[in-house]
């Protein structure tokens, strides 16, 4: 039963007990009135704390406890007090019961909570923290329940992303920059991306590779009898979703691709060579022998934040970037928005359902599916059954009604596209299964036939020549690096390691992908494997 104290409205009063003070506010006291200090000390002492963990000290009002959290803290910890009340917030700047010199001790005004995530995003860089554990201080929790419980899921959410965003770096980090830097050699040869930029008329159809893709294709098919390849549409894909759709008879206008492993080459097998590709510049450069260059046009994905990305975007030769979503089939809606000639031209997404039913993964022939068949006998099941009850899958009733399958990844991905397209005006969800979508539902109906009227553009002599001038500079500055650590330089000592730092640090991609590469460093180990990477990457340059 919640305790009650007749007060003065909205006054935060100090209220002594007999062992130690309480405080009431709004008519509730937000300690105990016999031992205001005891649960937060009982909590602290069956508190269990990993090094590299910042912990979220929920209103702390009176700062019982806090003494004793640093006395127990581990190594690379840290304290962030957090008060969302701003009478709260007042009333302890007032008693000065937050005033701690210690440096592991970060205390926060009510406005600083809002950023409080990029904060500690930015404190994850470092390498130190790799965690955010909460632990409500006071009963003060009660008046901002719903908002502490999203500061807490917004900063471990954060911390979170920049180490799952390392784990990729480390396992693929290398290879992007590879790609990238081949990309770069055909780029000048390509068809830029921005000749698409404001010039369909066309209503535009995105598809992905989920189950709904095979349902919008057989109705748009029955609705448009006389002409099966859908020409009156102008039609991106996935690049999964490209063989579901030839295999219908349907021609797409353009694939994208982010994929950066050769895997993705067996979903262009038997696929007409003039077919348009959409290629980030870190996916695999094979399509690049494959397709042509003149039938390629390039975007660029910034799979990190590094000052090699940022030197490279501004260059005058770079195609547009755009924010790493996770998903091709975000970045074809991205950039299918970006081609309509005006917000007049409706785009319809369907296989982007984020979820599958239990057996079946993908919509037929994508090569999901394709792979199953040929692999499938009377032991190993053609239907995917395993992926339904994997770890972290869960079950819920898609917008058709039907009991479907999502993953942690894939729910992430459908509240990126809300957050990101949710206010798009004539951008419909034409997709019959999968998660609800924030965008009306709607379907294509009968469209004109309109010309596509797509500029055509080169890169000039002046871009060709500045792409060879930074693929040489790099160059230079490599085997000037390699000199560096091979003593084949009159610099010793601090002056060396001035020079060697002033090489590598703006050149991230020679350590991003080391599992301790967050940041450089001089150590000898680090330094012998920046070594080797030099004659990975001058091959590429």
């Amino acid at each position: 039963m919640e305790e009650k104290i007749i007060q003065k409205p909205c006054a935060v009063q100090k209220i002594e007990t007999s062992q130690g003070f309480s405080v009431s506010y709004k008519e509730h006291l937000l300690y105990s009135k016999y031992n205001p200090k005891k649960n937060i000390i009982t909590s602290i002492e069956n508190l269990k704390l990993l090094p590299g963990t910042i912990i979220l000290c929920c209103s702390p009002l009176l700062g019982y406890g806090i003494i004793e959290l640093l006395n127990k803290l581990p190594s690379d910890c840290l304290l962030v007090l957090c008060e969302v009340e701003q009478e709260l917030f007042d009333f302890t700047t007032v008693e000065q019961t937050l005033q701690f010199s210690d440096n592991r001790v970060i205390n926060c005004t009510p406005a600083e909570l809002n950023n409080l995530s990029l904060r500690l995003y930015d404190l994850a860089t470092t390498g130190l923290y790799k965690r955010v554990t909460r632990l409500d201080m006071s009963a003060g929790t009660q008046f901002h329940k719903e908002y502490y419980d999203k500061l807490f899921t917004a900063c471990s959410d954060s911390v979170m992303t920049f180490w799952k965003n390392r784990i990729t770096l480390t396992k693929f980090g290398r290879r992007y920059s590879k790609n990238l830097f081949e990309n770069l050699h055909y780029l000048s040869d390509s068809k830029p991306i921005t000749d698409f930029f404001n010039t369909i008329e066309k209503p535009i159809i995105v598809f992905g590779a989920g189950e709904s893709t095979q349902k919008l294709i057989s109705s748009l098919q029955a609705q448009n009898e006389n002409q099966s390849n859908l020409s009156n549409y102008f039609i991106l894909c996935a690049d999964t979703a490209l063989q579901p759709l030839l295999k219908n008879g349907i021609r797409p206008d353009g694939v994208f691709i982010e994929e950066a492993q050769s895997v993705i080459t067996k979903a262009f097998i038997g696929v007409p060579e003039d077919i348009h590709i959409f290629a980030g510049l870190s996916s695999i450069p094979n399509l690049a022998h494959k397709a042509g260059s003149k039938n390629i046009s390039y975007f660029f994905t910034e799979y990190t934040k590094a000052s090699f990305i940022e030197n490279l975007i501004s260059k005058s030769f770079m195609p547009p970037a755009n924010l790493p979503f996770g998903s091709v089939g975000l970045t074809a809606v991205y950039y299918a928005l970006k081609f309509r000639k005006d917000e007049s031209v409706p785009v319809y997404i369907s296989g982007l359902d984020f979820s599958y039913s239990t057996g079946i993964t993908h919509t037929k022939n994508a090569l999901a599916h394709i792979l199953r068949l040929i692999t499938g006998n009377r032991i190993n099941s053609i239907a995917n059954y395993s992926t339904a009850y994997g770890t972290g899958t869960e079950q819920f009733t898609d917008k058709s009604g039907r009991k479907f399958i999502t993953t942690p990844s894939l729910k992430n991905y459908a509240i990126m596209f809300n957050n990101l397209f949710g206010d798009t005006k004539n951008l419909f969800d034409s997709g019959e299964c999968g998660i609800p979508l924030a965008i009306p539902r709607a379907f294509p109906g009968p469209s004109e036939k309109k010309e596509l009227n797509i500029k055509t553009s080169a890169f000039s002599q002046s871009h060709k020549n500045e792409i060879q001038n930074y693929l040489e500079n790099e160059k230079k500055a490599l085997e000037y690096l390699r000199d560096l650590l091979t003593g084949k330089t009159e610099f010793t000592g601090e002056k060396l390691s001035e020079e060697i730092a002033n090489i590598v640090e703006p050149r991230e991609y020679l350590y991003l992908h080391f599992a301790d590469g967050w940041k450089f460093s001089m150590n000898q180990s680090f330094l012998n494997r920046i070594r080797t990477e030099i004659d990975f990457f001058f091959k590429y340059l």
